[in-house]
């Protein structure tokens, strides 16, 4: 008996459970897709303060023509149906009819039109329009009703009855038909903003009565419809608040973009489906987990005023939880998601302005280096065959040096043999690098040379690209040091190892630098060491200047090196380099340690040489002590940043590109003087130039060429100049050459910006 009683409870628990499990079920079922809709739908024969209808002789009911139906009203066949014809509608007497109701009775002109619709009152009843605006609408009526050029009166008037048989009549057959039709009127006329808002509305109401179904709306740019979030976005969000999910990327940006008082700039509306793709990598990197949102208590529910003023009705919502929440109430993490938003869009405006000027350049290499980073590894994006061609150039090393050709293939670029790449294309390739932690050297950006087809370029891993103040005074002077150290490290046509990691010792001692301007220094240092035919025209260069220079030039680096009152053997050796290749005699270098009473750490045998008798290095001071290792003091920066001033600037010439030909003072007339400051880091010249494109629509090549000419400018230099400035003023450059030399009209007021700024 007792086993009999353990398998009947038993059976009965197993049956409770079956049946709580299936509850569960059908609770779950109903929260992902059931939707409640309370219809109140007011009294359709009151509008609410406005005409709701007019006056007819027509004592006959109004009905509704269906789609597809053919009927004829006065000279005019009608085919497609979707109004009411006939008198009266339901529910309406003592002669007043809806103004959506077209009257067979009611008098048609025989010619004449009114397009524009100047008779009609801002809410038209086809009973009180005149008879020549009667003819116009039914003649639009039977054309197709896609007029673009029609008035918007004769679409409200024929919207009218749509929107009467969706909520007054409830014909849910028919939603689908005429959803389809406003959609396709919206399409046509959207460019209405009273239009767009009203069919908008109607849209989101009319898709409940269709089927209580919620979905995610698609995500576009124009979401956004009027003064409130559209309805069909407050029902996903408020579905998702009402089970306590967090919002993923796609979910905020619905919410972000719907909001009536957010405007997509031009790269956000231009380039959308990369602004999804940047916001959902960045909102991923912000919020891992989705973002989490209370819930408001303010539910969710429409009050639909029809445009017609004939009727209003109140849509409650709620699914198998209750009510739903409306996202409208909800504030709190806006300003973060705008902000995210906005710097999204911020970050795709040179691509815009690309593809503003070129829309066929999606999908190109000048494309994909304008791209931000996470855009880069996109599977649509040619940036994924870029990286992994880079990849490859590095391996599993974190500095890789190839040649400029071998860099070039891997980017996609074509590049003629044997000559530079052009200046905005360096800085193209610099910045793409930067967006994926890679420096480069030689890099125009921070004072180096372009680089050359055949030549030599060091790509070493570093954060943003090793950005660095080219600039700033101790960078200069390194810069300096290191360009005289490489030159006298190859004076005698051979480069050692231990020249090299002299000169890297060097770069980490010098004052003033951080690790990324150190590891900068040193990749160009490795470039102008390796590129052999870089080198040999700088030296070349050197020995063509004149006797001051060079010995300005003496002067500078021995002081500089011999600052501390200390020479070793490779200091030593530097000098002789340095002298061998400026033409004067070693022994130079000698008298020079005798005249500056400097300690030579170790004797340095000259066997070569024929010197004087009696000629000695000096022992060193008993002071002085033995001194482990070079000591800096603050003395000696002072010294350091004076002397290599003098020698960066003699040597300016000598490692970056050829300049123009400097204009005589008396070139640049007055009034010309002050356009330097409209532009800044452009001289008088060159401003004076760019003030005159920017002034006119455009010039002809002759007339730029004379121009210039008369400000003592090379045109194709100045125009050179010009678009470096621009590259790196704005990522693009400023003047375009086709039949006439212009500036992109996107560019022009950024450039009013710059003068304004000054």
């Amino acid at each position: 008996m007792e086993w009999l009683l353990i398998i009947v409870g038993l059976v009965a628990w197993l049956i409770y459970r079956g049946a709580k499990s299936r509850k569960r079920e059908e609770q779950t079922e109903s929260q992902r897709a059931a939707l409640t809709v309370q219809f109140d739908r007011g009294d359709p024969s009151r509008g609410h303060g406005f005409q709701a209808g007019a006056r007819t002789k027509n004592s006959s009911p109004a009905r509704w023509v269906q789609s597809g139906e053919s009927v004829v009203v006065g000279s005019f066949s009608l085919t497609d149906g979707l109004f009411y014809l006939g008198g009266l509608l339901p529910g309406q007497s003592n002669g007043s009819c809806g103004n959506c109701v077209v009257d067979p009775d009611a008098k048609v002109a025989s010619g004449g039109e009114d397009r524009e619709g100047r008779t009609m009152s801002y809410w038209p009843s086809y009973q009180s329009i005149s008879p020549v605006a009667r003819r116009t609408f039914l003649s639009w009526l039977a054309a197709g009703r896609d007029d673009p050029s029609i008035g918007i009166d004769y679409v409200f008037l024929y919207f009218y009855g749509i929107e009467r048989r969706m909520f007054v009549d409830q014909a849910s057959h028919e939603a689908l038909a005429l959803i389809a039709e406003v959609r396709r009127l919206l399409e046509i006329y959207g460019s209405s903003g009273s239009f767009r808002g009203y069919a908008s509305k109607f849209l989101d109401a009319a898709e409940l009565v269709k089927g209580p179904e919620i979905y995610r709306p698609t995500l576009r740019a124009d979401l956004r419809n009027g003064y409130e979030i559209p309805l069909s976005v407050r029902l996903h969000l408020g579905r998702k608040l009402a089970a306590k999910e967090p919002l993923d990327a796609t979910d905020s940006l619905l919410w972000i973009l719907s909001l009536p008082d957010t405007y997509l700039r031009t790269p956000g509306t231009r380039c959308f489906e990369e602004l999804a793709e940047l916001w959902a990598s960045r909102f991923t990197a912000r919020y891992p987990a989705g973002l989490k949102i209370n819930a408001p208590k303010t539910r969710l529910k429409l009050d639909y005023r029809a445009a017609s003023g004939g009727f209003e009705c109140r849509i409650d919502m709620s699914d198998g939880t209750g009510p739903l929440p409306d996202i409208a109430a909800v504030s709190a993490p806006l300003d973060g998601l705008r902000d995210m938003l906005n710097a999204c869009t911020e970050e795709l405006a040179p691509y815009s302005r690309l593809l503003g000027r070129n829309p066929n350049a999606k999908g190109t290499i000048e494309a994909t280096f304008l791209l931000p980073p996470e855009l880069l590894a996109s599977p649509t994006a040619m940036g994924r065959t870029l990286l992994t061609r880079i990849e490859q150039i590095f391996g599993d090393r974190k500095v890789a040096g190839v040649r400029v050709t071998q860099l070039a293939k891997a980017l996609s670029l074509e590049v003629e043999a044997g000559g530079k790449l052009p200046s905005g294309l360096c800085n193209q390739i610099g910045a793409f690098l930067d967006r994926i932690d890679i420096g480069m050297e030689p890099d125009r950006r921070y004072g180096s040379r372009n680089l050359e087809a055949d030549g030599y370029v060091l790509l070493f891993r570093a954060p943003g690209g090793a950005k660095v103040d080219g600039d700033a005074p101790a960078y200069v002077a390194a810069r300096a040091m290191v360009d005289v150290a490489v030159l006298a490290a190859a004076a005698d046509g051979k480069i050692e190892a231990t020249e090299y990691e002299s000169i890297k010792t060097e770069i980490r001692a010098m004052p003033g630098l951080g690790g990324i301007e150190r590891a900068r220094l040193i990749a160009y240092a490795s470039t102008l060491l390796k590129d052999a035919p870089g080198q040999q025209g700088a030296l070349n260069k050197m020995k063509k200047l004149a006797q001051p220079a060079k010995e300005a030039v003496l002067r500078s680096a021995t002081a500089a090196i011999l600052a501390d009152g200390h020479a070793g053997p490779d200091e030593v050796k530097f000098l002789e380099r340095l002298y061998r290749t400026l033409g004067f005699p070693i022994e130079g270098v000698y008298a020079t340690l005798h005249r500056g009473s400097v300690v030579i750490d170790e004797p340095v045998a000259v066997a070569s040489e024929q010197r004087a008798p009696g000629v000695r290095i000096p022992p060193p001071p008993v002071e002085a002590g033995p001194v482990p290792g070079v000591k800096i003091d603050r003395a000696r920066l002072e010294r350091l940043r004076s002397e290599t001033a003098a020698v960066s600037d003699l040597l300016a010439g000598i490692f970056v590109e050829e300049p123009p030909v400097p204009a005589p003072e008396q070139a640049v007339p007055a009034p010309v003087e002050g356009m330097a400051v409209r532009f800044p880091g452009l001289d008088a010249a060159h401003a004076a130039l760019l003030g005159r494109l920017l002034g006119s629509e455009g010039m002809d090549r002759s007339e730029l060429d004379d121009f210039a000419k008369n400000l003592r400018l090379l045109p194709d230099g100045a125009i050179e100049r010009i678009n470096d400035w621009g590259f790196d003023r704005f990522n693009e450059a400023l003047i375009e050459e086709d039949e006439r030399v212009t500036i992109p009209d996107h560019l022009r007021e950024a450039l009013r910006e710059v003068e304004a700024a000054e």
